[in-house]
């Protein structure tokens, strides 16, 4: 019986963030594993095209020793394994980060937010809300953001009070006034899909997408963010990030650096924020929808983010984790002797 062998290759991550993130390595590593085990190899690189081959290879292997960043790296990886045009070569990464509330010891504590996602929006508020007496009685809050994708902002209201610590300027987003955009809104209503009590304002919104039509509306003006609730612990926060933090994740960040009290460790966050607010729109063929931006932030032109991405405070090059699950590790371990010695705590 013939055996057919589905080829997959999922990286052992043992490799590092920021500037450890050596994607030459991890690209010569690939290049070995391909040209030496992968079936399909010699019918696909052979006399006619070995230069060919060999150039775009090399190509790649420069690019990739100027990238430090591993989601970056993995995108190189991934457009290299197009070569060869074959659907079963695929590059994967496992995750397996806990939502996580720990007392690291009897000055700090440690919040594990993985996803900003809404439907972990309850799970966030109440592990925030079931803790807040111990959060509040120590000087240090260290929020981990790694692998956090981002979701919807409504997930870490409930942490703003925390970094809080004096008013600033939210800077908001503009709809595209489009026929498309405004029938989108439209047809939700009569199809009941807009969350409950949300009805009114929605209609709202359309009848201003229709006064601006062809044009940007911007639904919530720039304006002072004012927190009542301000807790005199944690007296110092600092917020985890990595290259997977996009859209939600680095919405929170923007407003933590608008915190006196708050100190961002980590990496450079991915870099997708400029555009948001994505809703999903049927294609031509059933089952096949494509999911679009309807509203620009308005801190465009002057501050973008797509493809640049929120530069941390204080970089960490410390091996990578994606096994995190709810355990102390080398980063937060950094983190919090860095903060302690920063209160001058024993």
């Amino acid at each position: 019986m013939k055996k057919i062998f589905t080829i997959i290759f999922i990286l052992q991550l043992i490799i590092t963030y920021g500037q450890n993130c050596d994607c030459g390595k991890e690209f010569d590593y690939l290049v070995n594993k391909i040209e030496n085990d992968y079936a399909g190899f010699r019918d696909k690189v052979n006399e006619q095209n070995i230069e060919k081959y060999n150039k775009f290879t090399n190509e790649y292997r420069e690019k990739a020793k100027q990238i430090k960043t591993f989601v970056i790296c993995s995108m190189l990886l991934d457009d290299w394994l197009g070569y060869f045009n074959d659907k079963h070569l695929s590059l994967r990464y496992e995750t397996n980060i806990y939502y996580t509330f720990k007392n690291i010891d009897k000055n700090s504590t440690l919040l594990r937010l993985p996803s900003f996602a809404w439907s972990h929006n309850q799970l966030i508020d109440t592990l925030i809300k079931n803790h807040i007496n111990e959060i509040t009685s120590k000087p240090i809050l260290i929020i981990d953001l790694r692998g956090n994708g981002g979701g919807t902002d409504y997930a870490f209201q409930e942490l703003l009070p925390l970094i809080y610590s004096k008013p600033y300027i939210s800077k908001g987003v503009e709809y595209l006034a489009s026929e498309g955009n405004i029938k989108y809104f439209e047809k939700a209503l009569k199809k009941g899909e807009i969350r409950k009590g949300e009805e009114e304002e929605t209609m709202a919104l359309v009848d201003s997408l229709r006064a601006n039509k062809g044009g940007y509306y911007q639904e919530h003006k720039d304006d002072t963010t004012i927190i009542e609730t301000k807790y005199s612990n944690p007296k110092i926060v600092g917020v985890i990030i990595d290259d997977f933090c996009a859209s939600s994740c680095e919405q929170f960040v923007l407003s933590a650096k608008h915190s006196d009290k708050t100190i961002i460790f980590g990496t450079r966050t991915l870099g997708v924020l400029d555009y948001s607010n994505t809703v999903p729109e049927n294609m031509l063929t059933e089952g096949f929808y494509i999911r679009y931006p309807m509203t620009r932030s308005t801190r465009l032109p002057e501050n973008p983010i797509d493809n640049i991405g929120i530069q941390p405070d204080i970089e960490i090059n410390k091996p990578i984790n994606l096994n995190l699950r709810d355990s102390i590790d080398d980063w937060v371990i950094f983190v919090n002797n860095y903060l302690r010695e920063h209160l001058k705590l024993k």
